[in-house]
């Protein structure tokens, strides 16, 4: 089952279930920096698409804090509300 989580989220959730730190790096070699950024993108994105009747800051709050519980980090999640047109640029 495919989960929509950060690396870091998925590299823990391995370690904690006992699977060694080269086979965890193995495993995280097959998701790049763009798989992850569109996992991300398409979390906002869904999340953006509920909201239309809200405040852009309540928007971008929101797709901030889903993405950040998910674990991306603060240039992808700045990246996502690039994209759906949410940031102070």
């Amino acid at each position: 089952i495919y989960k929509k989580l950060s690396k870091r989220i998925i590299a823990g959730e391995l370690r904690q279930k006992g699977v060694t730190q080269e086979q965890i790096d193995e495993a995280l070699d097959g998701i790049d920096d763009e798989s992850e950024y569109r996992v991300a993108f398409d979390l906002g994105f869904k999340k953006y698409n509920t909201m239309s009747r809200l405040a852009p800051d309540v928007q971008v709050r929101r797709i901030q804090s889903l993405l950040q519980r998910k674990g991306f980090g603060f240039s992808i999640i700045s990246r996502v509300l690039r994209e759906l047109d949410l940031s102070e640029r």
